[in-house]
C-alpha cells in the first residue's frame, strides 16, 4: 500500500510539473503578442509612453529569472518545494494580471513589472520544476524535462490562436509604417489589448493552481542536499536485504557519510574506501561459504552504480565545459528573442496576412517541443552526448538567421519553414541546460549550480535590445539577423575544441 501511494504521489507530482510550467508560454506568445502591444504603446497609451523601448518587456522577463533560480534554495529550506511553487505562483499573477493596467501607464512600468516579478517567479518555478522531476525520476530526467518545458510551448499553440481571434478577428493588416517598423493604428484592435492580457493572466493562473495540487516534495528531498549520502543509504538498505535473506548471516555495514565533493579523483577514493570497508566486513564471515562473496559482488557492483561527481559552485565556475554550456545557451536565447520580438515585426513588411503569421507563430512551439523532446530520448538512450546535441543546434541556428532576411522576400511559406526550423534549433536549450546542469555537475548542488548554467538568459537578455535597436536604425534588418549568425558561428568553434565529460549516464 505505502509503494503504490508513493507512486502515486510521484505520477501526480510529475504530472503538476508540467502545469507548472504554463507561465513559460509567454515567450512563445510575445512574437505574436508583441505587433499588437507595441501598436497600443504606440498609439493608445498615455504620453510618457515612448520612454523606453518596448524589446525591455520581454529583455526583463528574461533577466529577471536569473534573481529567481536563487531564491529557490532558501524558500525551499523555509516552505518546501510545493509551497515554494505556490509563492511562485502567486508572483507571476500579480505580475500578468497587472500588467493589464501598467501598460496603459508606460511601457518603463510594465517593463519593471515583468522584470522584478514576473521573471523572478518565472524563474523559482523553473528550479521548483526542476527539482520535482529529478526528485522523483532522476533516471528519466532529459525526456521529463524535455516535457515539461514543451508543456508551456505547447500551451502557446493554443493560447496564440486565442490571441489573434480576440484582438484582431476581422484579420484587419497593419496601417501605419513608422521608421522599419509596421504598427496598427485601428482603434478595434487597440482597445482590446488590455483585455486580452487580462486573459492570458487568468488561463496562467488556473494552470499553476492545478500543477500546486499536484506537486509534492520528493520523500529524500532537500534543497542542494548531498545525492551521495542518499545513494550510500540505498546501497546499505540493499545490504540490509541481502543479508537478510541469506543464511543467518549478519555483519555492520560501516558508513562513510563524508560528503562527496571535487573532481573525479577526490570521488573514485571515497568509493574505494567504502567498498573497502564493505569488503572487510563480507570478509570475516565465520561461515566461509559463497553466499558472502555473492553479496560482496552485488554490493561493490551497486556501490560502483552509484558512482556521481557532485561539483561545488565554485568548481563549476573553474571548468571550462560550463563556459561551452553557458555560451550555447547566452547564442540559444539570444535567437529565441530574435524570433519573440521580430518573426512578425518583419514579416508584415513583405507578408501582408496577420492570420498566415499567427498560423507560423502556433506552429513554432510545437514544433520546439516535438524537437526537445526527440532530442531529450537521443541524450537519454544514449544516441547523442550533450555535445553533440549543442554542435547540431549551433549549426542549424547559424545557418538559418544568415538567410533569415531574404526568406522573407521570396515566399511566405519559405519563411514559415525557416522559422520553423529556427524554432526546431533554439528549443534545445531547454533541455541542455537542465540535463547538463544534472549530468555534468552532479545532483548535490543542483539548484545552485542550475542557477549558475542558466544565468546565461541574463546576459542574453540584457545584450539583445542594446545591439538590436542601433543595428536595426543604423544599418537595417539584414544586419540584425547576419549578427545572430556570427554569434552562432563564434560559439561553435569554441564548443568544437572543448572537451565534454559527462559524469552521469
Amino acid at each position: 500500500m505505502a509503494i503504490a501511494k508513493g507512486g502515486l504521489r510521484k505520477y501526480c507530482s510529475i504530472v503538476g510539473a508540467h502545469f507548472l510550467r504554463a507561465p513559460f508560454s509567454f515567450v512563445w506568445i510575445y512574437g505574436n503578442l508583441s505587433a499588437y502591444t507595441d501598436s497600443y504603446f504606440r498609439f493608445s497609451c498615455y504620453h510618457k509612453c515612448s520612454d523606453c523601448d518596448p524589446q525591455w518587456l520581454l529583455s526583463l522577463y528574461v533577466a529577471g529569472m536569473f534573481p529567481g533560480f536563487f531564491m529557490v534554495k532558501p524558500l525551499v529550506k523555509a516552505f518546501g518545494l510545493k509551497w515554494t511553487g505556490i509563492i511562485a505562483m502567486a508572483i507571476i499573477s500579480i505580475a500578468l494580471l497587472g500588467s493589464a493596467w501598467s501598460m496603459q501607464v508606460s511601457i518603463a512600468w510594465t517593463a519593471a513589472m515583468y522584470g522584478v516579478l514576473l521573471g523572478p517567479g518565472a524563474g523559482i518555478s523553473s528550479n521548483v520544476i526542476i527539482q520535482t522531476v529529478s526528485g522523483w525520476a532522476p533516471e528519466r530526467a532529459a525526456v521529463l524535462l524535455a516535457t515539461t518545458s514543451g508543456a508551456g510551448t505547447l500551451l502557446a499553440v493554443v493560447q496564440n490562436q486565442i490571441i489573434t481571434a480576440f484582438v484582431n478577428p476581422e484579420n484587419l493588416q497593419p496601417d501605419a509604417k513608422i521608421g522599419p517598423r509596421t504598427y496598427f493604428s485601428q482603434p478595434e484592435i487597440l482597445d482590446r489589448v488590455p483585455r486580452v492580457l487580462i486573459i492570458y493572466g487568468a488561463m496562467t493562473l488556473g494552470l499553476q493552481m492545478i500543477g500546486c495540487l499536484l506537486i509534492t516534495d520528493p520523500s529524500n528531498h532537500s534543497s542542494d542536499s548531498s545525492g551521495e549520502t542518499t545513494a550510500h543509504a540505498k546501497v546499505s538498505t540493499e545490504v540490509e536485504e541481502l543479508v537478510a535473506h541469506g543464511q543467518g548471516n549478519s555483519f555492520n555495514l560501516t558508513e562513510n557519510n563524508q560528503a562527496n565533493k571535487g573532481y573525479g579523483s577526490h570521488c573514485e577514493s571515497s568509493k574505494n574506501m567504502e567498498i573497502m570497508d564493505v569488503s572487510s566486513h563480507l570478509s570475516a564471515n565465520p561461515c566461509g561459504n559463497s553466499k558472502a562473496e555473492t553479496i560482496e559482488e552485488k554490493v561493490g557492483t551497486n556501490l560502483r552504480s552509484q558512482k556521481t561527481y557532485s561539483y561545488t559552485p565554485k568548481e563549476v565556475l573553474r571548468s571550462p565545459v560550463f563556459y561551452a554550456v553557458a555560451f550555447f545557451g547566452i547564442t540559444m536565447e539570444y535567437g529565441i528573442l530574435l524570433v519573440a520580438n521580430f518573426y512578425k515585426k518583419f514579416a508584415l513588411l513583405y507578408i501582408h496576412n496577420d492570420k498566415y503569421l499567427t498560423l507560423v507563430g502556433t506552429l513554432v512551439p510545437i514544433i520546439s517541443t516535438c524537437s526537445r523532446f526527440m532530442f531529450g530520448i537521443f541524450m537519454d538512450k544514449p544516441l547523442l552526448t550533450l555535445k553533440d546535441v549543442i554542435i547540431i543546434g549551433l549549426s542549424i541556428n547559424c545557418v538559418l538567421c544568415a538567410f533569415w532576411y531574404l526568406s522573407a522576400r521570396v515566399s511566405g511559406i519559405l519563411y514559415m519553414f525557416l522559422i520553423l526550423g529556427l524554432s526546431g534549433a533554439q528549443g534545445l536549450m531547454y533541455v541542455v541546460l537542465p540535463t547538463s546542469a544534472l549530468r555534468l555537475f552532479g545532483p548535490t548542488h543542483l539548484s545552485t549550480n542550475y542557477g549558475l548554467v542558466a544565468s546565461c538568459t541574463l546576459i542574453s537578455s540584457i545584450l539583445s535590445p542594446i545591439i538590436n535597436s542601433p543595428l536595426l536604425h543604423a544599418l537595417g534588418w539584414r544586419w540584425v539577423f547576419t549578427a545572430g549568425s556570427v554569434f552562432n558561428l563564434l560559439v561553435l568553434c569554441y564548443v568544437t575544441v572543448t572537451e565534454f565529460k559527462s559524469q552521469m549516464q
